[in-house]
């Protein structure tokens, strides 16, 4: 499960922002390499559409900025950053380095049935167009701070999605590492499938804090990054309760799940009807 293509173009740069578009990179980010694989160009370039794209952008306003550079919560948190980095085992660093990769399916054994095209299609669709509003409001928050990362100030010894750690900048002032967008994604994920299996709930918040403690073990992003970045995706769940055409999507995915949990599959499923 890697793709190191696109995850130097997600450490160097931003998250792409609106209109994001299913290609073969997106795909691979939100539902896994072996997914994408057998999807067809068609398929691949099908465009996702978020529930809120106007009204998700609001929610930017509310981000609070990045500690300032060299602060006193800035020493603190590059301190937690350099202690959860450092602690990193290697079987942490495996861990880390498969969810740099992709969400959905890392979520696979904290729900208990792997959220794929294959298993739980309406699912899937449902947390594409969750991710949309997520993307398009951590893209925008990333250019509006512009903090840099940790590998632009600091010398790590690995990071993800590089054979050789980049070299430090001697002043970086600009970056694309507040708030994380992997953390917001998998936080907003997390917070979808509790309300499709709630018995799985326990499982599905320890799964998500853990992907968040990856980007840090990555190289990738401060603790305070991750904690913008649930934020955010805490933020967009929260609005989207007050969209009928998500709750209509919720209920349809929740069908889905609970019918597959009594050994059924989605393909003898009859279509949602409301």
């Amino acid at each position: 499960m890697k793709y190191r293509r696109l995850a130097s173009i997600l450490c160097a740069l931003t998250i792409p922002v609106l209109p994001l578009h299913a290609s073969a990179d997106r795909v691979k980010f939100l539902e896994g390499a072996s997914t994408a694989a057998k999807l067809s160009p068609a398929e691949l370039e099908e465009p996702v559409t978020g529930y809120l794209p106007s009204r998700a952008l609001e929610l930017v306003t509310a981000v609070s900025p990045p500690p300032a550079l060299d602060s006193e919560q800035d020493k603190a948190d590059v301190a937690l950053f350099r202690d959860i980095n450092a602690a990193a085992n290697a079987s942490r660093w495996e861990i880390a380095v498969d969810d740099d990769a992709s969400v959905y399916d890392r979520f696979a054994e904290a729900l208990s049935i792997s959220p794929d095209r294959a298993h739980l299609p309406a699912l899937v669709r449902l947390l594409n167009r969750v991710s949309e509003d997520v993307l398009a409001v951590t893209g925008e928050a990333k250019k509006r701070f512009a903090r840099p990362r940790p590998m632009q100030r600091f010398a790590l010894r690995r990071v993800c999605g590089y054979a050789t750690p980049p070299k430090p900048e001697a002043s970086p002032s600009k970056g694309s590492s507040y708030p994380s967008g992997h953390a917001a994604v998998s936080w907003a994920t997390a917070l979808v499938m509790m309300e499709v299996a709630p018995a799985r709930a326990q499982h599905l918040i320890g799964r998500a804090v853990s992907f968040g403690n990856s980007r840090i073990v990555c190289g990738l992003h401060f603790p305070a990054d991750i904690e913008a970045g649930h934020f955010i995706g805490a933020g967009i769940a929260g609005r989207l309760f007050g969209d009928p055409l998500f709750r209509r999507d919720l209920l349809c995915a929740k069908r889905e799940f609970n019918a597959l949990v009594a050994g059924e599959k989605s393909e003898d499923l009859p279509a949602c009807q409301f």
